[in-house]
């Protein structure tokens, strides 16, 4: 069972993997996802800058080759712990910008179904 880091790792991902799904990083999703990173109460072995130094080249991986839903499976467990505020953390950037992506939005969907 996932614990309050996990789920902080595995939330710091989700905003990453949110805001970088639709190719278009604006700075208002980017500053989003800082505040949401510095609002965690982090007590991992591993910086919070190593895991989004980590995340950001994982997640790259998982759109070039199109192995999304792959990435957001793994993320899954640890997500469980707190299903709402990773929804609602989700839904916050997907709105942030003021569009919404057509990527983004099937994100947010399959996150739903999965959680």
């Amino acid at each position: 069972m996932a614990n309050q880091q996990d789920f902080n790792e595995a939330l710091l991902k989700l905003a990453i993997l949110m805001y970088r799904i639709d190719g278009k990083i604006r700075l208002n999703e980017q500053e989003l996802v800082d505040e949401i990173g510095d609002k965690l109460d982090w007590d991992g072995v591993n910086s919070i800058t190593a895991v989004q130094s980590q995340a950001m080249a994982d997640i790259r991986q998982a759109i070039s080759s199109n192995q999304v839903e792959a990435y957001l499976t793994t993320l899954k467990p640890a997500l469980q712990f707190d299903k709402q505020q990773a929804l609602d953390t989700a839904r916050q950037i997907m709105q942030s910008d003021g569009e919404e992506a057509q990527q983004e939005r099937r994100l947010y969907d399959m996150l739903v179904q999965m959680l």
